[in-house]
């Protein structure tokens, strides 16, 4: 955003009338505790209101919550996670500048660093500060300080200020010190504005004091002491730079800056700090401005002269007010208290704060290769992204709302992979901090494009994502992308990632598994069937980790053994097997049929929520954080949706409240405040990777949601509508009746209506949708070849596909030779007829030959009785022959079920022998690795069998979805006879 402004009487007579030398015209400002002010003029017009229905929005902004330790705690919150973490600086919808009071942190013992609202002192005013993230390092750079003693600033400061004193609202910040120093803030996106207004001249020369502005490079929030360096720019401007980051461990960077001052100052520099002072006797509004740089300070300087030429702190003030209420208002809501409104209206604030502008005006700005890049014409190059935390909700919600700033976040994904190697997964500023486990840059980017955010090299991203995907191997910036080569080794080989990599790993499967569906979901967009099929099916791989017997997902090592009583936050992150058990929403079907069918979900759930906020230790939901964000709606899928919407609402008005400590736990840049926004709407991005919408219902009369071509909208209207009227007794689309709680966002984005009936008494509407909701199981195939997954056969002397592992036949890097099985009888698409029975090979055209068994369902659409079922197969990977289930399912839904075994397809490299559950169907001289180079180890291809009851004809069969020692077994060809 480019500002280039004039003075304005107009604006400046305005904005004193309304706030006196406050600043600008947006809204009343919000104090402390979250209120409305009294500045606002009783009858004037509504300021920020136009003819085309634009409404003053940021009065309901209250930028302090978050900043206190929640007011509904969790029992055992995650490390740093009992306060949001957010900060009431002022900023513009992801600036580069987030200029924010900092506090101590009780000797670091206090986390999030950065603005903590019990504390009463303030220890300066950093630049940059990252919104509710956990760690140490999450920037707080370039301290500035005003003061009449520069012996109190920073870790000398004393209790200075009291919040009775201070007032924030998006765009602005200020507070009047105790020693009568009146600090006012505002931004553009990448420079700030300050106005530091000291007592009058007589209160000053009284007191002998001298006004100064304290500049420190030399420490950031959690940086006790770093480098920096200052230096004089004429008369009246400063430049320099600090050293920053360290993020969770991550490596450090430079951020630049040049500031300019309304009037000469002298500053006395040393070692990284200024003391800069200035006369203040006939003009003590003192008004600074400063632009920020990751490249340099002559750039950060073109900034500054770009987006903020003039002096008018007020006009600069109004049009930062003025972009957030542009951006409040794609959503505007009717009916509802002055809470309910000021909750929503946060919260949508904080889901804008980040990602960050990274580029200058110029176009530079500094890539994950620590070069020096240039950002597409037209494009904005953004930083800080908190993968693990916002691909589940924040990104949908973003992408629909805003596509095009969202499409160069997912580009600037796709920019840092090109210069490092893979899609960050965790990416403060130009680092891939590889914290958090999964590979979480996958169903961010997939969550993007699915919502809206399509303008970006979406071929070029899947072609990282298949690269993660395949490749036990891939780093970015000297981080393992999918945690390391041994997790991500057990992850393709056994289809989990075994706890015999230790910390944490026992909730690597699930991440991984919503990495896959991500990119089976894009690869199908793209028209990429491979890959689609290929990914699909491992996506299941989290059936791998349910345990039958307790029919909860629990860590397994990789000999098959199970972790039965994992630890919180040590065997699985952040959380517990029972809060893991329902993370794979895209495939809520498949998880119901294992637990037990839908009424024992919904036993199961009714238990989870008797604790709204539980934390890490307790087997229930925990809105403080991410793994549960999904929860509350899986009701949905169970034939219960007024679960749901009780459930959502109770959380919505519980949990959450318009005050210091109204976030239930670290925002993490955006990703709480957003889950609130959806369940404020009454919708939700259940299934990230998929275009559409889950219901629970909203909580104001009226919604219209307008799209960013600005022709179209979205008006949800809900008749009924109040804090105790959750449930939907009636619901439709455009005026036609709609049954089931799910909509597809195509349906919403050309002008729609949703009419919502709601009420204070269950229903039992959507009661009878279950078997209709989406869900991206293995359950819709009609012939095996539909359900191939897998590439097992090479050529000699010809590499596989990018030479991945994921591409081979025991995901390690070997696969059957082609002209070795022809040579034994098996060519593709051709018959191969063994213990009197006939097989087709498969034809491998669409680059897949056989398929992994996890779960899949082959539903016949001819049922046929048959006296014997054979499949032609083998496992990888297997020191014995792994044993599966098998289930016949009959027409009459009768059902037999049999051990599928098959040996190892080497046989342990020749070591093994047969065992009596198999015959050897073929023999394969070689088999080759994947640059299609030749070995001597022969490989086999067995025959197995089971007697069936050919009295009933066949309906469908069921391959085993995991098997009793971790290893994978695989199927060419499957017949009945």
């Amino acid at each position: 955003m480019n500002l280039h402004l004039k003075k304005n009487v107009t604006i400046g007579l305005a904005a004193g009338l309304l706030f006196g030398c406050g600043g600008g015209s947006d809204s009343s400002p919000v104090d402390a505790s979250g209120k409305q002010a009294a500045a606002a003029l009783a009858g004037a017009p509504q300021p920020g209101s136009d003819a085309a229905g634009k409404k003053n929005l940021t009065r309901y902004v209250n930028p302090f919550v978050g900043t206190a330790d929640s007011s509904k705690p969790a029992t055992d919150p995650v490390p740093a996670g009992a306060r949001g973490g957010t900060f009431p600086g002022a900023t513009t919808p992801f600036g580069m500048v987030q200029w924010t009071p900092m506090t101590p942190s009780n000797g670091g013992q206090n986390h999030p660093v950065g603005y903590i609202y019990k504390e009463k002192t303030i220890t300066g005013f950093p630049l940059t500060q990252m919104s509710g993230s956990g760690c140490d390092g999450n920037e707080g750079e370039l301290p500035v300080m005003p003061t009449f003693d520069t012996s109190a600033v920073g870790v000398n400061a004393k209790e200075n200020f009291d919040h009775k004193n201070e007032t924030a609202r998006p765009g602005y910040y200020q507070v009047t010190l105790n020693d009568g120093i009146n600090t006012e803030l505002t931004a553009t996106t990448r420079t700030g504005f300050g106005r530091f207004t000291f007592p009058a001249k007589s209160a000053i020369a009284s007191a002998n004091k001298t006004p100064y502005l304290v500049f420190d490079a030399t420490r950031t929030n959690t940086i006790a002491a770093t480098t920096g360096v200052i230096k004089t720019e004429g008369k009246d401007a400063l430049s320099g730079s600090t050293v920053g980051g360290k993020f969770c461990g991550a490596r450090t960077y430079t951020l630049y800056f040049y500031a300019k001052f309304d009037r000469n100052i002298s500053a006395a520099i040393s070692n990284g700090k200024a003391n800069v002072s200035f006369d203040a006797s006939t003009s003590p509004a003192v008004l600074m401005k400063i632009g920020l740089s990751y490249v340099s300070s002559d750039n950060a300087r073109k900034n500054l002269e770009q987006e903020n030429p003039n002096w008018d702190f007020n006009a600069v003030h109004d049009a930062a007010a003025d972009a957030w209420n542009t951006r409040l208002n794609t959503i505007q809501v009717s009916g509802g208290s002055d809470t309910e409104k000021r909750k929503f209206y946060t919260a949508l604030y904080h889901s804008l704060l980040s990602p960050n502008t990274s580029n200058d005006v110029t176009g530079d700005y500094i890539g994950f290769d620590q070069k020096m890049h240039q950002v597409a014409a037209g494009r904005t190059q953004y930083v800080n992204y908190s993968n693990w935390d916002v691909y589940r909700s924040l990104i949908p919600l973003t992408s629909m709302l805003f596509p095009k700033e969202t499409s160069d976040m997912m580009q600037s994904l796709v920019n840092d992979a090109d210069q490092c190697g893979a899609i960050p997964r965790w990416a403060p500023i130009n680092v891939d901090a590889g914290i958090m486990p999964g590979d979480s840059g996958v169903p961010t980017i997939m969550g993007g494009y699915a919502f809206g955010a399509t303008s970006f090299d979406a071929r070029k991203a899947l072609d990282y994502m298949t690269l993660v995907g395949n490749k036990a191997d891939v780093q970015c910036t000297g981080d393992h992308v999918r945690d390391s080569t041994d997790r991500m080794n057990d992850y393709l080989v056994h289809g989990y990632a075994g706890m015999d990599n230790g910390w944490w790993a026992g909730s690597l499967t699930f991440e991984f598994g919503t990495a896959d569906f991500a990119t089976s979901q894009l690869a199908k967009a793209l028209g990429d069937n491979m890959n689609y099929q290929l990914f699909l099916s491992r996506s299941a791989n989290w059936k791998n980790q349910f345990n039958p017997a307790q029919k909860q997902l629990l860590p397994r090592y990789r000999n098959g053994s199970w972790m039965l009583n994992p630890q919180p936050n040590a065997d699985m992150v952040e959380g517990n097997a029972e809060q893991y058990t329902w993370m794979s929403a895209y495939d809520a079907r498949g998880l119901f049929g294992l637990v037990g069918g839908n009424d024992a979900a919904i036993k199961r759930l009714d238990a989870f929520f008797q604790d709204l906020n539980a934390g890490m230790n307790k087997p229930n939901f925990y809105m403080g954080n991410e793994p549960s964000f999904a929860t509350p709606w899986l009701y949905n899928w169970t034939g219960a949706p007024w679960r749901t919407q009780k459930v959502v609402r109770d959380v919505a008005n519980t949990v959450f409240s318009d005050d210091p400590g109204g976030l239930p736990g670290n925002d993490d840049l955006g990703a709480v405040s957003s889950w609130y926004v959806w369940a404020a709407l009454g919708l939700y991005p259940e299934i990230q990777a998929v275009s559409g919408l889950t219901i629970g219902s909203p909580m104001f009369d009226k919604v219209v949601i307008r799209w960013a071509d600005g022709a179209k909208k979205l008006v949800i209207n809900a008749s009924g509508a109040a804090a105790n009227s959750p449930y939907i007794q009636s619901l439709a689309l455009n005026g036609q009746a709609l049954d089931m709680p799910w909509l597809w966002l195509k349906d919403l984005k050309d002008s729609a209506t949703l009419d919502f009936s709601l009420a204070a008494s269950q229903s039992q509407w959507g009661k009878d949708s279950s078997a209709k909701m989406p869900s991206f199981g293995l359950d819709g195939f009609s012939t095996l070849a539909d359900a191939l997954n897998n590439r097992g056969i090479g050529s000699d002397g010809q590499q596989t596909v990018r030479g991945l592992e994921g591409y081979t036949y025991d995901m390690g890097g070997w696969s059957y030779s082609s002209q070795a099985l022809a040579t034994a009888g098996a060519t593709p698409g051709a018959s191969f007829s063994f213990n009197g029975v006939t097989f087709t090979w498969p034809e491998g055209k669409s680059g897949l030959d056989n398929m992994v068994t996890q779960g899949q369902v082959i539903t016949f659409a001819k049922p046929q009785a048959a006296d014997t079922l054979a499949l032609l197969g083998s496992a990888t990977n297997a020191s014995a022959a792994p044993a599966g289930k098998l289930v016949v399912t009959y027409t009459d839904n009768t059902q037999a079920s049999f051990d599928l075994r098959f040996d190892d397809w080497t046989l342990g490299g020749g070591s093994g022998k047969v065992g009596s559950y198999n015959k050897i169907a073929l023999t394969s001289a070689h088999r080759i690795d994947q640059n299609g180079n030749a070995d001597t180890t022969k490989a086999y291809v067995f025959y197995w069998d089971a007697q069936l009851d050919k009295k009933r004809a066949v309906k469908s069969i069921t391959l085993p979805y995991q098997t009793d020692n971790g290893a994978l077994m695989h199927v060419f060809a499957m017949t009945l006879k």
